[in-house]
């Protein structure tokens, strides 16, 4: 994770650290508020746009992942 003097991130992925990742407008653009347990963050990325990084981070896609079905628990 990098991060600049603004205190904007520059890289992120999810971990499983990471309870939320959030829009929020930023002026004109929307970027992306990401909570931890222990810390909070901005960065200059969409939430589908990390989500979908964070994914290839760990060798899959937000495609692979979608089509998934999750047991149902009844």
């Amino acid at each position: 994770m990098k991060e600049n003097n603004q205190g904007i991130i520059e890289e992120f992925e999810i971990t499983p650290h990471t309870l939320m990742v959030s829009p929020i407008n930023y002026g004109s653009k929307i970027y992306s508020r990401i909570i931890e347990m222990e810390d909070e963050f901005i960065s200059p990325f969409k939430p589908m746009e990390i989500i979908k990084k964070s994914c290839e981070f760990f060798g899959s896609s937000y495609e692979g992942l979608s089509i998934m079905k999750v047991p149902n628990k009844s």
